[in-house]
């Protein structure tokens, strides 16, 4: 776990980096992380911060096959994707905001849409099967409350990039505003989602 956790804690410096460090290039709110790939001196940060959260993510995942816990093969098959999708997004980079979509930035889309949406699928499916474990009902509602509050953030950052693909009405226009606000509170709470699954693997190593 001490790698996950390593891993997990480098990212969150290297996303700390990037909103210091770039703040007069980046608008937080309205643009996303991975428009620092594209501004000046950001492109190494951004791509370390990302295989960071990988690596970490990987090595949870290690962690949990290893922990003899019931995680389940699509809970697995979830993690998988969300590190594979991680790694996409680094070597498919964004389109610049205002550009024509390349395939390049399509695939950047969609795999880290999909990224987005596999993490809190996998906790849930985790916590189902946590919460019929004796002594282990706590640990699965936190599980769930923090899948579910990712799910909800995502719903919002897709909302707000729909509307920022197709700002078709003021409305839209004043949501898709808010897109790196929403990608940001979603991936916070995704990353929480992390920290509670690392738990989840240490506390199953006392329980052994």
């Amino acid at each position: 776990m001490l790698t996950a956790h390593v891993g997990l804690a480098g990212s969150l410096l290297g996303a700390a980096a990037l909103h210091v460090g770039w703040a007069e290039q980046a608008d937080a709110v309205a643009q996303t992380l991975s428009d620092y790939a594209l501004v000046d001196g950001g492109g190494r940060i951004f791509t370390g911060t990302v295989i960071c959260l990988a690596a970490g993510s990987a090595a949870l995942l290690a962690g949990l096959v290893r922990s003899g816990l019931p995680v389940g093969g699509p809970a697995k098959a979830l993690l998988g994707a969300w590190c594979g999708g991680l790694v996409l997004t680094v070597v498919f980079p964004t389109d610049p905001a205002g550009s024509t979509p390349s395939v390049r930035g399509l695939v950047h889309r969609y795999t880290a849409g999909g990224a987005v949406a596999a993490l809190p699928l996998a906790g849930l499916l985790i916590a189902r099967r946590l919460g019929v474990l004796p002594g282990w009902q706590p640990t699965a509602r936190s599980l769930r409350r923090t899948s579910w509050a990712s799910v909800a953030g995502g719903l919002a950052f897709l909302g707000a990039h729909l509307c920022a693909t197709a700002p078709v009405t003021p409305m839209a226009r004043s949501i898709a505003g808010g897109l790196g606000l929403a990608e940001r509170v979603t991936f916070g709470l995704e990353t929480v989602l992390l920290f509670v699954l690392a738990g989840a693997v240490r506390a199953s190593r006392g329980r052994r």
